[in-house]
């Protein structure tokens, strides 16, 4: 088991606490229903080289997509090549000294309509037609609306056999294949699981409570959010953290009533035929679509004795001209809540996608910002997304800087100001060091006040286990 849950920390076999660090690599594919999965875009063009660059910059995890188009191209059959490909990654992964987390990736639940479940699996009538803000689908689609009830209620693909049913044996087939390898360190069971028929009803919710809350006209305010201008100025209105709130609070059942009827029993079944080939690692549930935008999580517990909370968060600039125009303060409340939901669940926290920066300009406050409020939190996360050209960009120069990444015992607080990083920590006779990533050279520890040793290799710094209470600074 590379990593076990104790309370809301990680903890590796070695007894540290664990604070992990990385980004998301994935290859969504293109819309060819055959093919190799090469000829079907499932092939990431990252190369080891890139690994080699994220590893530098003092990250330790990788959230790897696997896509469910991918592994099973027809009902039952599993794509060996891709498998092996995946496979390649791992090791990959793990010759360069991280971590990953295998990850369900979909997007409008289909690779008819953007990526995730196979043809096959893709039950409706009405046909998909793309949308500007590709997102917008989950609104306004009939096919993908349909798609996703018929997943939801575990209707029988072309062969008798139960979507969920064949969802759940496809991950159970991925985890007897990787099951053991070195750099595994997780199953994300499903990306942001997402309603169909219902998602309108849940985001006119969204708009009249909106409404209400700010004295406003409803219809005025559907029509504000179909105009990109005049949505950003509406979106002003929730850096009032207590509008921002308060509209989380009135749609909050909505989703909760969701996660309980739905998705809870997919994450049962998915996580059980899981367990049926690999007893002990971790696994990362997240939460449904709309808490993305500050909504809190209804979800119940995993009935899972290894299992972290993997949120996400974007600012409604996401995926637009406007990324650099990023709220803090939206983005510090939607993160709040998913604090909330951590505390009620009572288990580590590992942020599944935030950022969304692109390769522009202007984006890097943001990414610091939140960077800073993770460390608050004591959370772990994987950015969201590296692409052609990530280590040039603004976001790639935000985003290293000085890190915890295992403390020999129980990290207390950290955080970096003005390029340093302070931590403390409770220490504990963990045989293997306190480890930190610090790029700039210069690194100073206390244990009960008194000067102790600090190792440097390169840019990471160690610090002898023992007991007594701990601190540093580091560059």
């Amino acid at each position: 088991m590379v990593l076990r849950t104790d309370g809301a920390r990680l903890r590796d076999h070695h007894g540290r606490h664990r604070v992990l660090h990385g980004i998301n690599l994935v290859a969504k594919g293109n819309r060819r229903p055959t093919g190799s999965f090469v000829d079907r875009g499932f092939r990431g063009s990252w190369t080891p080289g890139d690994l080699t660059d994220l590893a530098s910059r003092g990250f330790t995890l990788v959230r790897l997509g696997v896509i469910w188009a991918a592994v099973e191209p027809e009902p039952g059959r599993y794509d060996d090549a891709y498998l092996g490909w995946i496979l390649e990654q791992l090791d990959a992964i793990h010759d360069a000294g991280m971590l990953a987390l295998l990850d369900s990736h979909q997007d409008l639940y289909s690779q008819n309509y953007s990526d995730g479940a196979p043809t096959w699996a893709t039950l409706t009538d009405h046909e998909f037609a793309d949308t500007d803000l590709w997102s917008d689908a989950y609104l306004t689609s009939p096919a993908v609306h349909e798609a996703l009830d018929r997943f939801w209620e575990n209707a029988p693909g072309p062969d008798g056999v139960g979507l969920q049913d064949r969802f759940a044996a496809m991950w159970r087939h991925v985890a007897a294949r990787f099951h053991g390898h070195p750099a595994l360190a997780g199953y994300d069971l499903i990306n942001e699981p997402t309603p169909g028929s219902q998602a309108p009803q849940i985001f006119g919710t969204v708009l009249g409570a909106f409404a209400a809350v700010t004295g406003q006209d409803l219809e005025q305010v559907f029509a504000d959010f179909d105009d990109p201008e005049a949505k950003f100025a509406q979106l002003a209105r929730l850096e009032d953290v207590a509008v921002h709130r308060q509209i989380g609070d009135t749609v909050a059942p909505l989703v909760a009533a969701f996660e309980a009827d739905a998705v809870a029993p997919l994450m049962a079944r998915v996580s059980a035929a899981i367990r049926t080939v690999d007893p002990g690692t971790l696994i990362l549930r997240e939460h449904d679509y709309f808490a993305n935008i500050g909504i809190p999580s209804g979800q119940p517990p995993l009935d899972d004795a290894n299992w972290a909370y993997s949120p996400h968060g974007y600012d409604l600039t996401v995926d637009t001209p406007a990324i650099a125009l990023s709220s803090n303060t939206r983005a510090t409340t939607i993160f709040a809540r998913h604090a909330e939901t951590a505390e009620r669940l009572g288990v580590p926290v590992i942020v599944g996608e935030w950022g969304a920066l692109t390769l522009g300009r202007g984006v890097a406050d943001h990414g610091v910002a939140l960077q800073d409020l993770f460390d608050s939190f004591g959370w772990s996360w994987t950015y969201w997304v590296w692409e052609d050209g990530f280590a040039d960009s603004e976001a790639a120069a935000a985003l290293t800087r000085p890190r915890p990444v295992a403390f020999a015992g129980d990290g207390q607080q950290w955080r970096v100001v003005d390029g340093t990083l302070h931590a403390t920590w409770r220490g504990a006779d963990t045989g293997e060091p306190s480890l930190f990533f610090a790029p700039d050279g210069v690194a100073h520890a206390h244990r009960d006040g008194a000067p102790v040793p600090v190792t440097r290799d390169g840019a990471w710094i160690s610090v002898a286990a023992g007991e007594g209470d701990f601190e540093l600074t580091a560059r």
